[in-house]
């Protein structure tokens, strides 16, 4: 099989919504808009990305208790307090770095919810 040029740009194509599943969505309640924006320096995205590195601390957690902690290393409550203060650290870290994604789709979640929500008087 020869692989040319033509071949290598078909199969690296961007991948994109088909309009007609798009149209289908846009009548079902959910708004498919490609490519929105995401303001990183807002205070609500920083929250965002507080939430996303909630949740890889918990899945890190849940990851650490699938292995075996042996007598011989026990360190006792003392041990469990610092792998906790370790793995948020490194959940943040590993949120500001990588960036999983879901900091940015919760985002553009709130920010449409707070856009569909229309204004009203607090007197």
């Amino acid at each position: 099989m020869n692989i040319d040029n033509a071949m290598l740009a078909y199969n690296n194509r961007p991948l994109q919504t088909p309009v007609a599943r798009q149209a289908a969505l846009q009548g079902s309640g959910v708004h498919v808009i490609p490519n929105e924006p995401v303001n990183r320096n807002s205070p609500l995205y920083a929250q965002c990305q507080e939430f996303e590195s909630l949740f890889v601390q918990m899945m890190l957690k849940e990851m650490r208790a699938t292995v075996h902690k042996g007598e011989l290393m026990n360190g006792g409550n003392a041990e469990d307090i610092f792998e906790d203060m370790l793995y948020q650290e490194r959940a943040r870290d590993m949120t500001k770095a990588s960036g999983f994604g879901l900091a940015d789709s919760v985002y553009r979640e709130l920010s449409r919810a707070s856009l569909a929500v229309p204004a009203t008087d607090l007197d």
